[in-house]
This record gives C-alpha cells, structure tokens and sequence, in this order.
C-alpha cells in the first residue's frame, strides 16, 4: 500500500539524514568479512576483500567511547588498524607498560579462502601496529571458549556467524532463529542500516525515541490508509481527498522530523558528555603516553627482534 511504501521510504530519509561521520551508506556485498576485535574495548568491523574497512561499529561501551571520535571508514584495513591501536593506547585501554598485549580476531566469510586472508591479513595489521610502537603485543585468533562453541554448534553454525547472529539481534526485531535462518550478507546489511538510523540518538534515548516516533505512526498511518482507500474507492472527483492525504503526510513527516531533531539535541549533548570522560582519559594516561611514543624509536632497534619471535610464537596466548 502507498502508505507502508510512505513510511519505509520516510524511515530511510531519516536514518539517512544528520548522520554521524563515518557512517555513509555502503551496500555490503556477499564477498565482504565480518570481522571484530576484542582489545577490550570490542568492535565489529565489515571490510571487503580489498581491504577496505566499509562499517565500523562498537560492541560495548568501551567501544563506543573507542569509535567515538575516529573515523575508519572507507580507510584501508591496515591505517584502520594503526588508528584503532594509537586510540586505544591513547585512551589507556592498551596500557603501554603491560608486558604482553594481545588482541582477538575473528572473521567470517561466506568464501572460506576470502574470510582466512581477510582475518589473517587483520591480524598482520595488528602485529604491524605494534611491532611501530615497539610493543610487545600480537593478534591471536580469538578464543570463544568451550560453552559459545557448543552453543553456537548446537544451531548449526560457526561461533564467529553466530556472533554477528546475535549482534544483528541485539539492534532489531529479529529472534534469534530468524537471524539463525539468514545469510552472512542478510545479517551484516541488517546490522549495518539498523545501526545508522540507532546512531542518530543515543543508546540511552533510542527506546523511548522509537517508542514515540510509533505513537505518530499509529495514530496518521490509520488515516492515511483510510483516505488512499476512499480515493481509491471514489467515483467522483478526489482533488480534495488527495489534497487532505499530502497534508496528513506532509504533517506525519514534519511531526517525526521535529521528534527526532529534539532527541538528536539531548543525544549532542550526552555526546558532550562522552567527549569529557575521553578527554578526562587522555588526561589520566597523557604523561605515559607522551613518555612511550617519546622512546618509541629509540626502543624500536632494540627490540624488534624480540618482538618478532613474540608475535611469531603459537605458543604465547592470553
């Protein structure tokens, strides 16, 4: 009906508009990895086979304050990856003195040759990052543990699938068996436009902002649907009808327009907020930072060799 194809078309000039940096709509293609790394912060990545990173989004809350002021898209996979790495010691996530630091990856495809060189390729990148920085830290494939496994074995599909099963649950309508149900580029389409629009207000606000935008959805839509069938009913002149009908319209979309501008205001401002606490955690580690990065080549020589055989050991795991 014209008013369904009214509102999904208004739900995606809404999620399209205002957006923040870095989230431009990209299709997502059926050769493209899902790929996450746990630090932690944890973060989800989408990258197509020539390395470019396409989606970036959060998976906790120190992957939100992680992403919150960088922007990886488009990039490719290896500057991705130095950004991701330089932000997370910034903010003190990496600690600089830590002995070993080690990062998780995994990485799905539904082309298995494509999904093993996109994740070892990531994980070069990781090795890479902190092999400039003189770090003693490495990428490892990432260990679900037992119990994830068996669950995610017990439906069928990889623990990595299940992983982005679960995520696409986490920001939709879907139960977890209809999510089970889709395909690799399904699920990674759906959380990737489910989060675009989600961005435009805060985690804290989207429930009640959806919940109110579907107030205005039941009580014009019953309306609209009402005068598109009277029009389409009538047998005399319907200039009028058609007219109240671009009214009604027209008053739904400047409604739902006004409704998001006030959540976008409180989300700018809890984003404020958000900007203080990483300013506050770049304040908290700034003298070591400053202090590593200083010594940062000067250690370079010294331990490259060290480095090396570390991050080329299977044997040395968290």
């Amino acid at each position: 009906m014209k008013a369904l194809k009214y509102v999904l078309s208004f739900l995606f000039l809404i999620a399209a508009v205002g957006l923040v940096a870095g989230c431009q709509a990209t299709t997502v293609s059926a050769d493209d990895s899902y790929v996450t790394l746990d630090i932690n912060p944890s973060i989800e990545l989408i990258v197509t086979p020539k390395e470019k990173v396409i989606y970036a989004n959060p998976l906790n809350e120190d992957g939100e304050l992680l992403l919150l002021e960088i922007d990886i898209i488009g990039l490719d996979l290896e500057e991705a990856t130095e950004i991701i790495i330089d932000k997370a010691i910034e903010l003190g996530f990496i600690d600089v003195d830590s002995e070993e630091v080690y990062v998780s990856v995994s990485t799905i495809n539904m082309q298995a040759q494509i999904g093993e060189t996109i994740q070892n390729r990531v994980k070069e990148a990781v090795n890479e990052a902190f092999k400039n920085r003189a770090m003693m830290g490495k990428a490892v494939d990432k260990d679900f543990g037992s119990g994830y496994v068996e669950e995610a074995n017990s439906f069928g599909v990889t623990p990595g699938f299940y992983r982005l099963a679960q995520s696409a649950v986490s920001n939709s309508d879907l139960t977890l068996e209809e999510a089970l149900a889709m395909t690799q580029q399904e699920l990674m389409d759906l959380v990737q436009t489910t989060r675009r629009e989600r961005r435009e207000v805060s985690q804290m606000l989207k429930d009640e902002f959806f919940a109110a935008r579907q107030l205005l959805f039941d009580e014009y839509l019953p309306q609209i649907e009402a005068l598109e069938q009277q029009i389409l009913e009538s047998t005399e002149d319907t200039t009028e009808l058609e007219a109240q009908l671009e009214a009604l319209e027209q008053e739904l979309h400047d409604k739902v327009a006004l409704l998001r501008d006030e959540f976008h205001a409180e989300t700018e401002a809890l984003r404020a907020e958000e900007k203080a606490m990483i300013q506050n955690r770049v304040n908290q580690f700034k003298d070591a930072v400053e202090q590593f990065r200083n010594q940062m080549q000067q250690r370079r020589g010294q331990v490259d060799d060290e480095i090396d055989e570390f991050q080329g050991d299977p044997n040395k795991r968290p």
